[in-house]
């Protein structure tokens, strides 16, 4: 028997991206929860510079998900770290952390009716 039920989903994630000199810098923190009908498909890159970028964790979530493990810990690249004009390459990143927790459903028994008592 399948449940129905949504998987509630934490995603947390770190972005970063790279300094005027040598070394990474944290540019912004993320968290939210959602259901496993309402995720994220892309979080945006706060890069400036960067047009239409951006980080496809929904791919990872929906593998996360068919997998039925509870958690993910990776990093990703933004969408714009490969574009032909290298001029418009976007060097950040983001550490993420998916975590899915499915309810625990409990079956009640049937209750006897008054009716049915002698």
């Amino acid at each position: 028997m399948t449940s129905h039920r949504p998987v509630y989903i934490t995603l947390e994630w770190q972005e970063q991206g790279p300094l005027e000199t040598t070394g990474r810098r944290l540019w912004r923190e993320g968290r939210t929860v959602c259901t496993s009908y309402d995720y994220p498909r892309r979080l945006s890159c706060s890069n400036p510079e960067c047009e239409d970028g951006g980080f496809e964790i929904g791919e990872r979530i929906a593998r996360l998900l068919a997998s039925g493990k509870v958690s993910e810990q990776n990093s990703l690249v933004c969408r714009n770290a490969i574009h032909a004009d290298r001029a418009k390459r976007c060097l950040h990143t983001i550490i993420y952390s998916i975590t899915c927790v499915r309810p625990y459903q409990r079956h009640k028994p049937k209750a006897v009716s008054d009716s049915n008592a002698t």
